[in-house]
């Protein structure tokens, strides 16, 4: 209701960690597309492939029923989605494993059965990452492009690491990453970028490059109202990392948030607690 007041859409992020869910927080074993020695996942059955795809539907239902406007199906960061789409990390040799469209497959079949539960007013997107955790640029290009052609999502949302980054991928390195998904064909889907967006300027580059719309991760953490600061400035910038713990207080973050954020290099400034190993 409060994000409604301010004329905005209301809209929730799905995702599910897989093999990057810790053992400690969720109280057994992780799951991942193949068994993986090095978290110590376990393989998903086929049954457990089938009912992850089902719980995915029904978070998105629940939401709605919820009264929010749209869910964001969150594919990327080397989540259990993006591990799916890994050919390094899907060693499956079921429907779901393979081919890069068959690897595929879970998202695509997730996102049709929400537009088909939830209908085409209800705010349907996609995040993707193109890189790290095993994925193959070209096929996330080709993802992109399939998923975008398809009208299945109203926005594809790119998490890039860094906006203004060239591809590890040596076969691509010619040009910036964001120009390989910006030169696609992308309908009626919106296209959106995130990565190190941390100033007007940056914002306001991605925009005339040709992007849709712009995510703020690091820079909305930092600075609670940082929206509404470059639109009342175009040359603000987001203060330089790191920043001590009261500053984040003083955004809204809690605890438990702000411990979080120490797991971040250079994020929240070592205070005299932190060095007298408090």
């Amino acid at each position: 209701a409060a994000i409604r007041a301010e004329d905005s859409l209301a809209v929730v992020q799905l995702h599910h960690a897989g093999s990057r869910s810790p053992r400690a927080l969720i109280g057994m074993q992780p799951v991942c597309p193949s068994a993986e020695p090095e978290s110590g996942a376990r393989a998903l059955s086929g049954e457990e492939v089938r009912q992850l795809i089902h719980d995915f539907v029904d978070a998105a239902e629940r939401a709605q029923r919820c009264r929010f406007d749209g869910v964001e199906v969150h594919g990327a960061h080397g989540y259990v989605l993006a591990q799916f789409l890994s050919p390094r990390i899907n060693r499956r040799t079921d429907a779901y494993g393979g081919s890069a469209d068959k690897r595929a497959r879970i998202v695509i079949e997730i996102l049709e059965r929400i537009r088909e539960r939830c209908g085409d007013d209800f705010n349907l997107g996609l995040r993707l990452s193109p890189e790290r955790f095993g994925l193959e640029l070209a096929e996330i290009v080709a993802l992109a492009t399939r998923v975008m052609g398809s009208g299945l999502v109203d926005y594809l949302d790119m998490s890039l690491w860094d906006y203004a980054k060239y591809p590890e991928d040596e076969k691509f390195r010619g040009r910036l990453l964001r120009d390989h998904f910006l030169e696609l064909d992308r309908g009626r889907t919106r296209l959106g970028v995130a990565g190190k967006i941390d100033s007007g300027a940056a914002a306001r580059e991605c925009i005339d490059a040709g992007f849709d719309f712009v995510s703020i991760g690091r820079a909305a953490i930092v600075h609670h109202d940082f929206v509404a600061r470059i639109a009342a400035d175009p040359g603000f910038a987001m203060a330089a990392l790191p920043v001590t713990a009261d500053h984040l207080r003083g955004e809204g973050l809690g605890e438990a948030f702000i411990e979080y954020m120490r797991r971040w290099d250079d994020f929240v400034a070592v205070d005299a607690t932190d060095r007298a190993g408090g």
